[in-house]
């Protein structure tokens, strides 16, 4: 493969043609300067579509050297075990977890890595018709919905319990979950399992904010015990009208109002997951202050839109990258948010998921760099898992009594604390082999196996 002058390979891996699906060999380049205004590209050779490059971090910076195979590495930098941004200056460093160590002999078999989430579909049927749906879910709901039986669920789920152990998260999905005929059933059932730290639901909240029964039950819900595992991961594009109906057919916003003001009064936590696209990237830091004044919404998990299920259709242009979302928001709020409040999660491939902290006082929010905390030097600290708490946070050292002090402030209550998550799930444009060699990210599958999110959906 030709190299124009400027550039410097950074490894090799598999990677996806785009016109064929084919894999072939790629190339990860930097190109321009390492001081952060160099870029990040992805170049594939198709023996019969030939060369195509897309730009996978629109700055070095936040991309970071670690591969599934050793034997895919490029140099020093490249080794497995940690985790090192491609600048000359790197923002985070830290330990990969114990996906990045696995044996080479076992690299690509899921069964064999951590599962820190595990998504199941209990319904395949939506009461939304979304044009860029990953899932291609049909609509359909009462008698027309199709869904899979509380059985053949919970059996899913206790297989890879009881070959893997205990899971994190488990995360209900579809389709649209809150349809299915035994939502609750199953919920309680979760809600009961020892062996299930978290449930995260995957909703539109056209249910919390219309079907007064279904809020009723979900009230009851809220009133068992162990209520303080259920988690909403509700569909949001941002408080602005461009691109909501791009992205679901109508303009859903007051739909989601009213979800979150139902959610508030029974104390639910919610996750804002944010489909971000080039029509909503503007209005990042806008979506950030609309989440502030609700205390009950924890964060928001902002997910470049991806090429999947009925959204196949812009192969030409580069995908939302992680660095977009970080600058974005960067940019967008003054430096409010700083770059120093994400980095990389310690778990799976460092490319594969970025988390930033926050601190909500009085619906606003603060970067923890302005009271001397950094979060990319507590990455090494913090366990290998996607659901951080303030427990975590707090095992970061604080031996210092004035940042000991303010942790303690600020951390407490959870109301405190404002995440912002970013997960850029792959495509053919950034598929990236090694990614999914440590993926920790998986779907339980209709045969009960265990696949990496992206391998299963794109």
């Amino acid at each position: 493969m030709n190299f124009k002058v400027g550039e410097k390979v950074l490894k090799k891996t598999i990677s996806r043609c785009t016109t064929c699906d084919a894999e072939v060999p790629a190339e990860v380049i930097q190109v321009g300067p390492t001081d952060g205004t160099g870029k990040v590209i992805m170049r594939r050779t198709c023996p019969v579509h030939g060369i195509h490059e897309y730009v996978i971090s629109s700055d070095s910076r936040f991309y970071y050297l670690a591969q599934g195979n050793p034997k895919n590495s490029c140099g020093e930098g490249c080794g497995c075990g940690t985790a090192r941004s491609v600048s000359n200056k790197p923002i985070y460093d830290g330990t990969l977890g114990s996906n990045a160590v696995a044996p080479v002999e076992i690299l690509g078999q899921t069964e064999k890595l951590a599962t820190c989430l595990a998504l199941i579909e209990i319904v395949d049927s939506c009461n939304l018709a979304c044009p860029t749906c990953f899932a291609a879910s049909p609509h359909g709901i009462g008698a027309n919905t199709k869904f899979h039986s509380f059985d053949n669920i919970t059996g899913r789920i206790s297989q890879v319990i009881s070959r893997k152990g205990p899971i994190e998260i488990i995360q209900f999905s579809g389709g649209e979950p809150t349809i299915h005929p035994e939502f609750f059933h199953l919920v309680q059932w979760v809600l009961l399992n020892p062996n299930i730290e978290k449930l995260l639901i995957n909703t539109n909240g056209v249910r919390l904010a219309r079907d007064e029964k279904f809020i009723e039950s979900m009230r009851r819900i809220m009133t068992l015990p162990q209520a303080h595992k259920i988690q909403l991961y509700l569909q949001f594009d941002g408080p602005q009208l461009d691109g909501q109906k791009e992205l679901r057919g109508v303009d859903l916003r007051e739909i989601r109002e009213k979800a979150i003001r139902n959610c508030e009064v029974m104390d639910l936590s919610i996750t804002l997951a944010m489909t971000v696209t080039r029509q909503n990237l503007p209005y990042l830091w806008d979506s950030v202050q609309y989440a502030l004044p609700h205390e009950n919404i924890r964060g928001i998990s902002f997910q470049p839109m991806f090429l999947s299920g009925r959204n196949t259709q812009k192969t030409l242009e580069d995908p939302i990258n992680t660095a977009d979302i970080i600058l974005g928001l960067n940019g967008q709020s003054s430096e409010n948010i700083s770059l120093r409040d994400f980095t990389s999660l310690p778990c799976g491939d460092p490319n594969c998921a970025c988390i930033g902290w926050g601190f909500r006082l009085d619906g606003k929010y603060h970067s923890p760099t302005a009271f001397g905390l950094d979060i990319a030097s507590m990455q090494a600290t913090l366990p290998d898992k996607v659901n951080y708490s303030e427990a975590d946070l707090e095992k970061c050292g604080c031996d210092n009594t004035i940042l000991g002090d303010m942790m303690r402030r600020f951390e407490k209550p959870i109301a405190r604390t404002f995440r912002l998550f970013i997960k850029p799930f792959m495509d053919a444009r950034s598929w990236d082999k090694d990614r999914t060699d440590r993926c920790c990210t998986h779907v339980i599958a209709p045969d009960g196996s265990l696949k990496s999110f992206c391998q299963y959906y794109s």
